[in-house]
């Protein structure tokens, strides 16, 4: 019986994200090392030395992995007005968001966002902004949790170039849109 509850909040969070108002279209994207370096133990190496992640690699791809809805999903703060008062520029350097796949999960495309992983927020035709995950977050302790994602902005990936665009295993380009 308690069993179904976590599974019954998963699948009411998903709607909600869906179906919310303030719900942005993501496209979600994940680093690839092209590096054709030795690896030890499985692990990537650099001169030699194994290195704990590939944070400073400067060979990558960006795969598509899928289409998507996000929400931020945290407690307003007061935060500075722009010059022309027309919208605030928030003073935080993390940002919560609730992502879900558009594809339902166990479905062809769907995916799970990891960290590392950056979702591209899409505020209008054309319009991007690049969110980086850094951490993953629950707050339900049951499983299957409901993730939330902590968020730091990425203004280097908010123009990316065709170039830099491989679909991932399993993803095709995102339909109707330009290739990021």
């Amino acid at each position: 019986m308690l069993t179904n509850v976590p599974q019954g909040v998963s699948r009411m969070a998903r709607n909600v994200i869906i179906n919310h108002p303030n719900t942005f279209n993501c496209q979600v994207f994940r680093k690839r090392v092209t590096r054709p370096g030795p690896e030890s133990g499985g692990m990537p190496t650099m001169g030699g030395l194994a290195v704990m992640s590939s944070d400073d690699e400067e060979q990558v791809k960006w795969e598509f992995i899928g289409n998507g809805y996000t929400m931020q999903a945290e407690q307003f703060n007061p935060s500075v007005m722009m010059d022309r008062m027309d919208a605030n520029n928030n003073s935080g350097d993390e940002f919560r968001f609730l992502i879900e796949p558009a594809e339902a999960p166990g479905m062809p495309n769907s995916f799970e966002v990891k960290k590392n992983d950056v979702a591209l927020i899409m505020l209008g035709e054309g319009v991007r902004v690049a969110y980086e995950v850094v951490q993953v977050e629950t707050t339900i302790n049951i499983p299957p949790y409901v993730m939330r994602y902590v968020m730091n902005r990425r203004g280097d990936m908010d123009t990316f170039s065709a170039l830099d665009f491989e679909p991932g295993p399993g993803a095709e380009p995102p339909s109707g849109e330009p290739a990021p």
